[in-house]
């Protein structure tokens, strides 16, 4: 079950318009609607670890819970949440590209990929080349952090070890 039925992207817009056109603002829109993801599998985590049958030996010695928390149960959800925060990563790079281009993310004279596509939107009917090597920069970076997102995936895998 979802949590908001409203995609993340479009919230992260209406909020980033909400507290006007910075780059501030824009990553905390991102920042904001990009948590409810991290708290899901943060929480869905502990709750399959929490039952195994290390943590139940390590409550029977008497140990605090913010040791068996610490020493038990966060070493053994930390690699989902690496995961998750790479491809996370490459989510919020498209989505600060997307704030860029309309309007909502940094101001035109910094350069940022959005608000660069949107400059050179005006020259694309022309000079077609111009937004080529933009778009492709946006690409192969959001690639580049899925394919590490995935190797990570790959190699943290208790169940391929």
């Amino acid at each position: 079950m979802r949590c908001c039925p409203c995609p993340f992207l479009i919230l992260a817009i209406a909020l980033a318009a909400f507290l006007g056109p910075s780059l501030g603002n824009a990553m905390i829109a991102i920042g904001v609607t990009t948590t409810p993801i991290f708290v899901r599998l943060t929480r869905g985590q502990v709750m399959a670890v929490k039952v195994e049958d290390y943590v139940e030996a390590a409550r029977a010695i008497g140990n605090p819970r913010w040791r068996i928390a610490l020493f038990h149960i966060l070493p053994n959800i930390l690699p989902a949440l690496l995961v998750q925060g790479t491809l996370s990563i490459a989510a919020a790079i498209i989505a600060e590209a997307a704030l860029s281009f309309l309007g909502l993310g940094q101001q035109p004279p910094a350069p940022f990929m959005g608000s660069m596509l949107n400059s050179a939107q005006r020259f694309s009917p022309t000079r077609p080349g111009w937004r080529s090597g933009r778009d492709w920069a946006i690409f192969l970076t959001v690639l580049s952090f899925n394919l590490i997102g995935d190797g990570l995936r790959d190699a943290l895998d208790p169940q391929e070890r």
